[in-house]
């Protein structure tokens, strides 16, 4: 009898089975130790903005919408109707004014049209009327109205040099010369200043006031060179001094 115990005898393909359970085993052993991966986070969902809305908002404020396009609609429709009567006061009182011949007719259209353009040239043009016939002082009074309704206007120098002319045909030397003086030193750059200067030229000339006479042209002839107002100064310069002592 041998002394070793005889191994048992294995099939040809027991080797190869049991190969396969052996790494079966050993697979179970590696699903087990790997570790188990975390839940995933749920993602934070946040409300979309709507934006403006414009329905809404007009639901909402429907009511102030309506009252101020009213106000608005109101407002232009006032407008136009202002400038529509403004356009036709306007042409009413040019036509009134193209018309007029008498000293009645232009206060009509100062009467009718106060404060319009019509009505300061009325007044101008009643001033002018009323110095060719002689009414020297009611001239100057619508001269001077004339001056105060419109003390914007661009023909005030003008009516100034008016009231000076009418001073000085009604005798008033004195008065004429201050309204000489104010204009030249009021209006210096305007033509009615080279005008005033050589009124109050004139006005010291017959005074006997020479050297300020004299001054008075030399002023005009420095002060618009190269113009119709310094030959004249200049003229009237010489003849003082023909007749200076």
């Amino acid at each position: 009898m041998p002394l070793h115990r005889s191994l048992p005898i294995q099939s040809p393909g027991e080797p190869r089975r049991n190969l396969v359970k052996g790494l079966a085993r050993v697979g179970g052993l590696w699903n087990l130790a790997r570790p188990m991966s975390s839940p995933t986070a749920t993602p934070q969902t946040t409300t979309p903005d709507p934006g403006f809305d414009p329905v809404a908002f007009w639901y909402l404020h429907k009511t102030k919408i309506i009252a101020l396009l009213a106000i608005f609609v109101i407002g232009l429709a006032g407008y136009g109707i202002q400038q529509w009567m403004e356009g036709a006061s306007r042409a009413a009182s040019q036509a009134a004014l193209a018309k007029a011949a008498s000293e009645d007719d232009f206060k009509k259209v100062i009467a009718d049209y106060s404060g319009s353009v019509a009505a300061a040239n009325a007044r101008l043009r009643l001033a002018e009327l009323q110095r060719k016939g002689g009414k020297l002082d009611e001239s100057t009074t619508t001269l001077k109205a004339f001056i105060e309704q419109h003390p914007q206007h661009s023909l005030i120098p003008g009516a100034w040099l008016g009231v000076a002319a009418n001073q000085e045909a009604a005798g008033k030397a004195d008065d004429a010369l201050a309204t000489y003086q104010k204009v030249a030193t009021t209006y210096p750059t305007s033509y009615a200043a080279a005008l005033a200067l050589l009124g109050q030229g004139r006005l010291q000339k017959e005074k006997g006031q020479i050297d300020l006479a004299k001054r008075s042209y030399e002023q005009v002839a420095t002060q618009f060179q190269n113009s119709d107002f310094a030959q004249q100064a200049l003229q009237q310069s010489a003849t003082l001094k023909k007749t200076t002592p």
